[in-house]
């Protein structure tokens, strides 16, 4: 039993085969491509097509492989969306959620309705990056592309509307966009007649761990992958990954950890309250009828930055070299917020930190070792302080943190977070995006029996590993000391 999982971010795109055999999942890459941006007049762009030719080569290079794909499904990263006219053609590519059009609209939007109204519908964290603020930048600059549509699809939805010629919003990557209903899982009639923006352009919506269809004949004879069906997915990059996640109970967390981090924990139902909101969390469609609780935070990206201006000046940046280098620093000795807007893109992360110290009254960073001890410190901090709310807000209390994606396989920063938050931290789903992509396509198509039997294949393929708390009362001094900086 082999699927294809077509996972993209934003700045690249990988297709996996898992294949599930003896009650595990193994999995090989297939191919690997760059994610590009364009820019159309003023406009940053997605380049879709070029996008879909890489779709397309990547189930070419599975089936020379030899694998005999049962099944294909997409995920991706959130918010983006492509709009079909009449005669369901493209208008044009799909606009980056980084283009400046949305800059300061969820502001001006409370004038259509409230901060607090909008959030108590959706669940959402208000950000201008999100598809609701994308579409009333349309309607506020009368954009004929909008005008003339007659299907929004969000990223993932297209991809399948191409391989397919199926249309539909898939949950998890539809409640990214502001615009669904949290409770009823529909989209919210008020919030679209608010914003003044056409709800009709909206389809079903589809959830996970369904049969989408087949390949169309042309991407069938493209591809040379005859019968092979089409599945909906958790669509979002970010719920299929926690799907992967084998917890049990109700007393665990999970982490995200890559450029971006997202701390939080799995619910039956939104947590809709003023104190939610204040803090910053959001509730984002999950597989399996859940939702995701949790709070974006800026993650690696500080030190993904300063690796390369590293390398650019030559030094040594291999990760056991800065890791090592980073052990030997003096602890505690400088401590940033990483979701400080100075940190956003500065054009040198390495001056910014120092800056960012130098202002607070703190050490100044130097060295590799210091720099990089820094930004683990301050991260596994910053964390503590977003667990302390996340606590508050769900009225849970956490004994494990299940941590995923790259990140994870940072051991310094996993021991970091075991002692900052005084609990177990467990890694080994380096990859859980494509394993939760592969593991919902196997229960789509029936060949897993559903969510215990998937756990168990997750366990048996894995080899985790728990990181105990060992010095937890030094890391809350110094949290303590420096709570000024996380307010």
């Amino acid at each position: 039993m082999s699927y294809l999982a077509l996972d993209l971010g934003a700045g690249s795109g990988r297709a996996i085969v898992g294949t599930i055999s003896d009650g595990k999942v193994h999995l090989e890459e297939v191919h690997r491509f760059n994610n590009t941006l364009i820019q159309q007049d003023d406009t940053l762009c997605w380049d879709f097509l070029s996008l879909f030719e890489n779709i397309k080569l990547s189930i070419s290079l599975a089936v020379r492989k030899g694998y005999d794909l049962k099944g294909i499904a997409v995920d991706t990263w959130g918010v983006d969306f492509g709009l079909l006219d009449k005669s369901n053609n493209l208008l044009s590519n799909p606009v980056c959620y980084r283009d400046s059009r949305t800059e300061g609209l969820s502001e001006k939007s409370a004038k259509c309705i409230s901060k607090e109204e909008l959030y108590s519908i959706t669940g959402i964290q208000q950000m201008d990056i999100n598809t609701i603020f994308q579409l009333w930048s349309m309607r506020r600059s009368d954009s004929p592309h909008l005008s003339n549509a007659n299907r929004l699809l969000f990223t993932p939805d297209l991809i399948n509307y191409f391989l397919t010629g199926v249309m539909g919003n898939e949950y998890t990557i539809a409640s990214t966009s502001q615009l669904l209903n949290a409770r009823t899982k529909e989209w919210s009639a008020g919030v679209f007649k608010a914003m003044d923006i056409p709800a009709d352009i909206m389809g079903k919506i589809l959830q996970p761990c369904t049969l989408l269809g087949g390949l169309t004949k042309q991407v069938s004879e493209e591809t040379g992958a005859k019968g092979v069906k089409v599945f909906v997915v958790g669509s979002h990059d970010t719920a299929s990954a926690i799907a992967a996640i084998p917890g049990k109970g109700n007393n665990w967390a999970f982490l995200s950890s890559g450029t971006w981090s997202l701390l939080g924990t799995l619910n039956d139902e939104p947590i809709l309250t003023q104190e939610a909101m204040t803090n910053d969390f959001t509730n984002e469609g999950g597989v399996d009828n859940k939702i995701l609780f949790m709070r974006n935070i800026t993650g690696l990206w500080l030190l993904q930055r300063i690796i390369g201006e590293w390398e650019k000046e030559g030094l040594n940046t291999s990760y056991d070299y800065i890791l090592s280098e980073s052990s030997k620093a003096e602890p505690f000795r400088c401590i940033v917020n990483s979701d400080d807007p100075v940190f956003n893109n500065p054009s040198s992360m390495k001056e910014a930190i120092q800056a960012y110290c130098s202002r607070s009254g703190q050490h100044i960073p130097e060295t590799q070792g210091e720099l990089v001890r820094c930004i683990l410190e301050s991260l596994a901090i910053k964390y503590y302080y977003v667990m302390d709310r996340l606590k508050k807000c769900s009225g849970k209390d956490f004994t494990k943190l299940y941590v995923v994606g790259g990140g994870s396989q940072n051991e310094q920063l996993n021991q970091y977070i075991a002692d900052a938050l005084d609990i177990e931290v467990v890694n080994g789903l380096t990859e859980a995006t494509a394993v939760g992509n592969v593991i919902q396509q196997a229960i789509a198509d029936e060949k897993i029996s559903g969510w215990e039997e998937a756990y168990e294949i997750i366990e048996n393929s894995f080899n985790f590993k728990s990181y105990y708390p060992e010095d937890t009362g030094k890391w809350k001094d110094t949290a303590q000391n420096v709570s000024h900086l996380f307010k």
